[in-house]
């Protein structure tokens, strides 16, 4: 019997999973009240580091410079807060700031050396365990009344989950032409716009169009795309209209829902959340501008919340608990300036970008991971990263900086014959017959059939 092991690969993206509340919410509690995520999340970032020192030989230059300026980044904080507060680091909620990209060098390093994890059971798992978390653990996130009250329940990160298995399953149906992927893509994306996390909503257009994009231009298996396409949409209707959602849009109070929340993701700056975060923009801005290149390290943590509510006119949050920054971008313009983004963005837009914008042949599996990695940038712009991105950057980068193995084209087996001789160059032995029947005398009253047995060959009447 043979055992698949095969699956041992995908423990390393797993355990950076579990920092979502959708995946630990099940041990830790959704409050988490005893600190074991923040445990958890030390005890990862020092496994990432054993694991990018244990493989450091398997970076590629570009990656072993990054990791070393990060390291070198990580000392002078030390050194500045040992001098400033006699402390190696004094505000552990700066550190984090760079503490964060640790687990792309460890994903980074361990798909370097090992294949890639199995996509259609990594699709499988997460879509599982996503469904768990929103029937078991956020119950109330699947009711009419969290829809129109806008009561989500399921943060927007664990939201933003339901994205890789989408365009995973959307790609295996494409290139399998197996249904049941086909309907786990549409249960996907109607969780999407029902979970009402409008972010979600423009970087899973964004996803689409981008991954149709690779699997018309570069998936050698995606073949009559447009076709399986075109059956799925018409599919995703027919379900759409027999399970009740006609029903459900003649309700005035979701259709008016619907056009708020779109009408707010084309206005992001004068309503909705985008208000918020514009006005939170335009506080700190001044205090950017005043440090633009390095930032305010961990000084900013101790400058006085800049946000102040207008309604009451009092602090959004008190001091001494971070900024609480809506923005990866204001973030690290605010702690670490220029120098801090481009620390983040930098290798990874420069190789997944040229990925991107590449001709090679991909898989299905890369391609969806792709172009979900590619809507981290607009991401960015509402929410800061959530750990198990730098994961999902660190996996791809290893995967896609990898020779794609050679195809070959498969032949049908033929069946070889074994080589004969010429009939020119077979001898034929000269048989006398008289001396072969005086060797062999026939038997009196024999059937014919049996003295010809005699002669070496059998005939029968």
């Amino acid at each position: 019997m043979k055992l698949n092991l095969r699956f041992l690969y995908l423990l390393p993206l797993l355990a950076v999973l579990f920092t979502n509340p959708a995946f630990n919410a099940f041990f830790f509690g959704k409050a988490d009240q005893a600190g074991l995520g923040l445990r958890y999340e030390y005890a990862l970032t020092a496994l990432a580091l054993l694991a990018a020192v244990r493989y450091y030989e398997y970076f590629q230059p570009v990656v072993r410079v990054w990791l070393g300026v990060l390291l070198a980044s990580m000392a002078g904080l030390g050194l500045e807060s040992y001098a400033l507060w006699h402390s190696w680091a004094k505000y552990p909620h700066v550190f984090s700031k760079l503490t964060a990209l640790l687990p792309l060098f460890g994903m980074y390093a361990v798909y370097r050396r090992l294949p890639p994890p199995p996509y259609r059971q990594l699709a499988g798992l997460m879509l599982v365990t996503l469904l768990l978390s929103l029937v078991v653990v956020y119950p109330e996130a699947l009711s009419l009344g969290s829809f129109l009250e806008t009561e989500r329940g399921f943060s927007v990160t664990s939201a933003y989950l339901l994205l890789p298995v989408a365009l995973l399953c959307l790609n295996f149906y494409i290139c399998s032409n197996n249904l049941v992927y086909g309907l786990a893509c549409l249960l996907c994306v109607a969780l999407i716009v029902f979970l009402q996390h409008r972010t979600v909503w423009v970087c899973t257009t964004l996803a689409l169009v981008i991954d149709l994009g690779l699997l018309a231009l570069r998936v050698p298996r995606a073949r009559a795309w447009g076709t399986r396409l075109a059956v799925l949409g018409a599919l995703g209707l027919g379900l759409g209209l027999a399970s009740g959602l006609a029903v459900v849009l003649d309700n005035p109070d979701v259709v008016q829902k619907l056009a708020k929340s779109i009408s707010d993701i084309e206005h992001p700056t004068t309503q909705g959340t985008g208000t918020f975060r514009m006005q939170q923009y335009e506080a700190y801005l001044p205090l950017v501008r005043e440090r633009p290149i390095a930032g305010w390290r961990l000084q900013g943590f101790e400058v006085p919340v800049q946000f102040y509510s207008d309604d009451s006119g009092k602090q959004v949050w008190p001091d001494f608990t971070g900024h609480h920054f809506h923005s990866l971008y204001l973030d690290r313009l605010f702690y670490f300036g220029g120098l801090g983004v481009l620390l983040v963005l930098l290798v990874p837009v420069l190789l997944l970008g040229r990925c991107l914008l590449s001709f090679a042949p991909l898989d299905e599996g890369p391609a969806a991971l792709l172009a979900f990695v590619a809507t981290f940038p607009v991401f960015g712009l509402s929410y800061d990263w959530p750990n198990y991105a730098y994961g999902f950057i660190g996996m791809l980068l290893a995967i896609t900086s990898k020779p794609a193995p050679a195809v070959a084209e498969r032949r049908p087996a033929r069946r070889t014959l074994p080589k004969t001789k010429p009939v020119a160059a077979l001898e034929s032995p000269v048989f006398q017959c008289a001396d072969l029947l005086a060797a062999h005398p026939p038997l009196v009253g024999a059937a014919p059939w049996r003295t010809a047995r005699w002669l070496g060959f059998s005939l029968r009447f």
